[in-house]
């Protein structure tokens, strides 16, 4: 008796095995186990997006919605949505539920979506942008962040706009992405924001610009920083003051930038005597 009740333990806990399924979305939409609708809930950024996921199957699922599936708007003027953190759902079977997604614009040129804008499920974005998201799921950083470090790749932004109130948080997201597209990391960094129209079209403004420039000065001394366009005409702040002597010193900068039109621009220290340091930045 004892051997029979063991054998219909074992085979009742084989059973319960079988029929949880674990599996990523895009077996489960290859596989056609499951139903996918996909809606925005308004908005560009963070949990902007609706899912529902219906059960085809008698079995249970348990379904994981991968950081860096990228939402296809089905009207083109709005903006496609990269999914940013990775969703672990279970359905019962044949159930059907609905749940938010955390996701990022990732076509700033077109419009914001509205609510209930309809949307295909699509498959993972290029390797860019899954490694990125895959970066920002696993940690937690501000919306305004995250989405700035999404722009940066998927349209090419500047880096320099992944910015907050403490960015030496942020230098290891920095340092990603500027190795993702290839370049040199920016040596400063934009507050900026966006303005979203009435017809959904965004805009980014930088407002303030900050970061260090390093320099050595001899003799206590009267210096002055210059901010200057293309053409070395002064644009912006220009601040005098007295410095002490010193080698490696750091100079701290909070430049308002509000205004200025795109194009590079430079900045420079210099004593009555000679140039102390000089630093570019682009807009």
């Amino acid at each position: 008796m004892a051997h029979k009740i063991f054998i219909g333990m074992l085979l009742s806990t084989l059973t319960l095995q079988a029929v949880h399924h674990k599996m990523n979305l895009q077996k489960a939409l290859d596989s056609k186990i499951v139903n996918v609708n996909v809606y925005s809930l308004g908005g560009y950024q963070g949990r902007c997006m609706k899912l529902e996921l219906k059960n085809l199957t008698r079995d249970s699922l348990i379904i994981l919605v991968e950081a860096g599936r990228r939402l296809n708007s089905l009207d083109e003027k709005y903006q496609d949505i990269l999914v940013a953190k990775e969703e672990l759902i279970t359905l019962s079977k044949l159930e059907q539920k609905c749940f938010e997604v955390k996701g990022y614009c990732c076509q700033a040129s077109n419009c914001a979506p509205s609510k209930k804008v309809k949307y295909g499920i699509n498959k993972l974005a290029d390797s860019n942008l899954v490694t990125l998201a895959k970066y920002l799921s696993a940690n937690n950083f501000e919306e305004i962040v995250e989405q700035q470090a999404i722009w940066a790749i998927s349209d090419n932004k500047t880096t320099a706009n992944i910015a907050s109130a403490e960015d030496t948080i942020l230098l290891p997201l920095r340092r990603l992405v500027s190795g993702l597209k290839g370049e040199k990391l920016p040596w400063y960094s934009f507050v900026s924001t966006t303005y979203v129209y009435a017809s959904g079209m965004m805009e980014t403004f930088p407002l303030w610009l900050r970061g260090k420039i390093k320099y050595d000065i001899e003799r206590e001394n009267y210096v002055t920083m210059y901010v200057k366009d293309e053409k070395g005409m002064p644009v912006c702040q220009i601040k005098c003051e007295w410095k002490k002597s010193g080698g490696n010193q750091e100079y701290q900068l909070n430049i308002p930038v509000k205004g200025l039109p795109k194009g590079k621009y430079t900045i420079e220290l210099k004593s009555p005597e000679k140039q102390l340091a000089l630093e570019e930045f682009e807009i």
